[in-house]
């Protein structure tokens, strides 16, 4: 079956019809970035000028009438001895204006960008309602993981992916249209809750429906995929620059999604796993087709024989206890998610890849959203520039996962991050010359070991666990990282509280951990897919290997 399933133009048809969910996964995910970003505002000075057709730019006397303290941008100087009532006062007198701030009474908006914070006048005592929209969005993605990933387990991998992103779109063009604060975080929620598990599900079908020697090409192309996802964002916000014009661009195409229903066959994995060996066979006669392999009938028998009651002619070679406890587990393990308290190993595993999860989602968001205060410049740019260091990140993780392993990848990039945001805080305070930018080539360079763990993870997570459960799994994991994630922007809060680096040590504090810890797992290079819980409690076992079909590892010449 690993002629079958290696990567053809079979393949190459299956990652090109998922490209649109996945893409659309990553607007949906963070469009709240831009529909309830911040849009830059000045104070009016009615003393100086009318309200009510003032311009954004202002005169030349604009700078001295306001602090250049961005965290008072609604505070105003107070100008002295004004001539109440008129516009006419002489505003270009540097001693006009005194040193004490007052409030704000009219505030005028940059009119090049339209978000829910200018529509509906959300700042200054409100500007915590925006913030809340993006916290909305984290809860909801983490409650709809909870539905998605058994949906997924139980009616399919392509059902669910194509379900969810229709629904998503559908709830997001109706968002679009929302007519006040309340009805627009009301369907960031639902948004959310439908958008949760389309990342999981396609990336979970991808891996099943590639052959194991060109599983971590596909995990690398999925990963890259979604960043492009993020590049796309930040272009259509760029180009659109209105909320809602943005959200109907971002969502609209999620609705002809549910096409893929007709399209895209059902994972093979996920139909051997539920005994449904006869679609399973059609598919790989397909693909054996598709991809000019000749196979013998013995071939298919054979795949006609996996997960079957009874057993084959590899099992029969094992030994009469070997083959006894494999049937046992198999007869025990119906597709429930109890079944893993019957195994303390994997439960024990289980809770390391989420933390490890939670270790991505709280650093990677948390690394993120930093950088934009440090930045200057324009916005969307940052975002952007931002975001597209994943896709080198990503394709280099490919040969360290391929040659070193899955275990010394995700352990070393964990351990690295810790160690570049540690640095950080070795290199002294400076505004000019060579020590800015250190700690700035230091804090680069953790934003692309997390993005590596990150990737690691999803494949290392995705070879650790049975298929009966896998999906089911890997959205516990993905649900503790969603509270890593939702923690994340609390960390600029903190360090106003207590010190200015704390997020930093945080951040580093947590990386190291997640290394050491992820010691413990199994290595999964040169391993199949478990498809049983007996299966993945024997990965790492000398008898489990199965170094002729390799697992991810990449031909010499592809390196």
């Amino acid at each position: 079956m690993q002629d079958i399933e290696s990567f053809g133009k079979y393949q190459l048809t299956i990652y090109g019809l998922i490209t649109l969910p996945l893409i659309l996964s990553a607007g949906f995910t963070l469009d709240f970035v831009f529909t309830a970003g911040p849009v830059d505002l000045r104070c009016a000075v009615p003393e100086c000028e009318n309200p009510s057709n003032a311009s954004f730019a202002g005169p030349a006397w604009l700078k001295s009438s306001q602090p250049d303290d961005s965290s008072k941008y609604c505070m105003r100087y107070e100008p002295a001895n004004p001539n109440i009532g008129s516009t006419n006062n002489d505003c270009s007198d540097p001693s006009f204006f005194q040193n004490k701030t007052i409030k704000c009474d009219q505030l005028i908006y940059d009119p090049d960008d339209l978000t829910i914070m200018n529509e509906w006048g959300i700042t200054c005592d409100t500007q915590w309602m925006l913030n809340l929209v993006g916290t909305i969005n984290n809860v909801g993605q983490l409650v709809g993981l909870t539905f998605a990933s058994p949906l997924s387990d139980k009616y399919g991998r392509r059902t669910v992916l194509a379900v969810i992103t229709f629904l998503a779109g559908l709830s997001g063009v109706i968002h679009s249209f929302a007519v006040n604060y309340l009805m627009f975080v009301i369907f960031e929620f639902i948004d959310a809750c439908f958008a949760a598990g389309i990342y999981s599900a396609g990336f979970i079908y991808a891996m099943e429906m590639t052959g194991v020697e060109k599983r971590i090409l596909g995990s690398t192309i999925i990963s890259c995929i979604f960043a492009i996802g993020e590049v796309w964002l930040g272009l259509a916000a760029m180009w659109m620059r209105n909320w809602r014009f943005l959200m109907r661009l971002i969502y609209g195409p999620g609705l002809l999604v549910i096409l893929l229903m007709f399209i895209l066959p059902e994972s093979v994995r996920w139909l051997l796993a539920n005994d449904k060996r006869d679609m399973a066979e059609k598919i790989y006669r397909k693909m054996a087709r598709v991809n000019k392999i000749d196979l013998s009938e013995e071939a298919f028998l054979e795949l006609k024989s996996i997960n079957s009651e009874k057993p084959s002619e590899s099992e029969e070679k094992k030994t009469k206890q070997e083959l006894t406890q494999e049937k046992k587990a198999s007869k025990e393990e119906p597709t429930r998610l109890m079944t893993i308290f019957k195994s303390p190993k994997i439960l024990v595993r289980l809770m390391i890849c989420s933390f490890c999860w939670f270790t991505n989602n709280f650093v990677y968001y948390g690394l993120s959203q930093n950088a934009t205060t440090l930045l200057a410049g324009n916005k969307y740019i940052k975002f952007i520039v931002v975001v597209a260091i994943e896709i080198p990140s990503n394709i280099l993780v490919l040969p360290l996962l391929n040659r070193v392993g899955r275990k010394a990848t995700l352990c070393g990039t964990f351990i690295l991050t810790g160690v570049f945001l540690l640095a950080i805080e070795f290199v002294p305070d400076a505004d000019h010359g060579f020590l800015p930018i250190l700690a700035l080539l230091f804090y680069v360079c953790a934003k692309a070991c997390i993005t590596m763990a990150f990737s690691t993870s999803y494949v290392y997570t995705t070879e650790l666990f049975p298929t009966t459960l896998r999906h089911s799994l890997l959205g516990i994991c993905s649900m503790t990282g969603r509270l890593g994630s939702i923690l994340a922007p609390q960390t600029s809060l903190l360090a106003k509280l207590t010190y200015e680096g704390v997020p930093v040590l945080l951040f580093g504090s947590v990386t190291l951990t997640a290394g050491l810890l992820s010691l413990t797992f199994p290595e999964t290079l040169g391993t199949k897919l478990p498809d049983t819980l007996f299966e993945a409690e024997q990965i790492g076992c000398d008898k489990y290997k199965e170094k002729a079909e390799g697992n991810g590892i990449a031909p010499t010449s592809a390196a």
